[in-house]
């Protein structure tokens, strides 16, 4: 399903294309046909959305359990904490979750809690930030991110700012590249 979910660009389709593609690998022997001697048809189709599509974008960022199984995907965390903190920075080990994305970034001395994600989950970036200024009372970070073929503009990247700093956190934005997955399970 990630191979084919990566072709089309999934993140780009439309709700139609995408409905057109689960039906697709319902109807295909290899995929549908496989799971329908396991399940109803009702369930085959929920299973597509619940589980290894609403993790595809979490796997394209490195993160969970279905990173191994899709092609292409960003560099992961140390890109982020690395574009935001500086190069003297790096990820805290084991401290990558999402729902937001986020992670503890540290220099050694100093340790920040950095969460990213698209525009259109600025609320709960925004939300998550402020959350953990109160717990840690630290300055947070939120990372607003653009791929490839999207684009933000300047009136929301000022609005964006402009939100950030009456909630007391720190934002920037980063343009990145999908990269051949270098965790990619291949098949023997």
């Amino acid at each position: 399903m990630y191979r084919t979910a990566d072709e089309p660009d999934w993140e780009f389709l439309s709700n139609p294309g995408k409905t057109a593609q689960y039906r697709r690998w319902f109807d295909d022997p290899g995929i549908g046909g496989e799971l329908r001697a396991f399940a109803s048809d009702k369930d085959v189709r929920m299973w597509f959305k619940d589980v290894p599509m609403k993790e595809y974008a979490r796997a394209q960022e490195g993160i969970g359990r279905f990173v191994p199984y899709v092609q292409r995907r960003f560099r992961g965390a140390d890109e982020i904490v690395q574009f935001f903190c500086g190069p003297g920075w790096s990820v805290v080990p084991d401290s990558i979750e999402g729902k937001p994305n986020h992670c503890l970034a540290t220099d050694g001395d100093v340790t920040r809690y950095i969460c990213w994600g698209k525009d259109g989950v600025l609320n709960d970036l925004l939300w998550a930030a402020m959350n953990e200024a109160v717990d840690s009372g630290t300055r947070p970070g939120i990372v607003i991110t653009t791929r490839d073929g999207q684009t933000l503009t300047q009136h929301a990247r000022e609005r964006h700012m402009r939100l950030a700093n009456h909630c007391g956190v720190d934002l920037t934005h980063l343009h990145r590249t999908v990269i051949d997955n270098p965790d990619l399970l291949t098949e023997p």
